[in-house]
Order: C-alpha cells, then structure tokens, then sequence
C-alpha cells in the first residue's frame, strides 16, 4: 500500500492546509464529489495520505449512514497512477471498521464525463466489497 486513510479531523495543519491549496487549484474548478463538501461537512469525511510523502492526496465523504452513497475525490496530480483503486479499498475497510454493510448506489458524476469510465470501475469495485449487503 502506498496510502493510509485519515479522518478529516485527525489531520495534521499542514495536510489540512496542503488540501485546501489543491482543492481550491483552478484545475479543479470543476470537479465534483467531496471536493463540493469538504469544507461544509465535518463527519464521514476522509482523507488519504501518501505514506512516503506523508502528502494527502485524495478525499472521501460516505455520509447518509447506515446505508452510505461514499464519493471520492483524487487530486489531478496523483490521478491515472492506479491509486484509485487503493482508495476505494482503504475506504471500504475504514466503512466496515465503522459498522456499514451496505451501501447506496454510487453515482457517477464527472464533468464533461471526463472519467466516468474511470469512476464506474471504481465504484463498481466500492460495490464488491459490500456485494452481500449492497441497497
């Protein structure tokens, strides 16, 4: 694994700083999911930190409990790289240490559908790992 999730709150203020530089970048003035929320939301939020760089470089939300609709965000420089899939499998553990068995159907959402093949395949993955208590 090259990332390690984190609770919002258990940042450290140069990560939480970090991340409001990058979400606020203007390559991702259009962006969706977490980023949207991030700065509103202060449970169910998670960020993922690059365990060599100790840099966070992607967020998760999965609010609406018990039965969640997670999203994720990946920053635009960390993005083709295959570490979606590590975040959608550290933060299907995260959600399962948290009680969640089920999950809501994840909608897919990108501008201009820019990486709605991307997306799709990681929410299908988000999926099989609550395939036996899926909403």
């Amino acid at each position: 694994m090259r990332l390690t999730v984190v609770c919002k709150n258990k940042l450290t203020e140069d990560q939480s700083q970090h991340l409001a530089r990058r979400i606020a970048a203007p390559e991702h003035k259009n962006d969706r999911g977490p980023i949207r929320v991030w700065d509103d939301y202060t449970a169910y939020l998670y960020a993922f930190i690059h365990i060599a760089s100790n840099t966070p470089i992607a967020i998760a939300e999965a609010s609406g409990r018990p039965c969640p609709t997670p999203g994720w965000w990946i920053d635009s420089q960390f993005r083709g790289q295959g570490l979606g899939n590590e975040v959608v499998d550290l933060l299907a553990e995260q959600l399962k240490v948290e009680g969640v068995t089920a999950l809501k159907r994840i909608p897919i959402d990108t501008y201009c559908s820019v990486y709605d093949e991307a997306s799709s395949k990681l929410a299908k993955r988000m999926h099989a790992h609550f395939k036996m208590g899926r909403a």
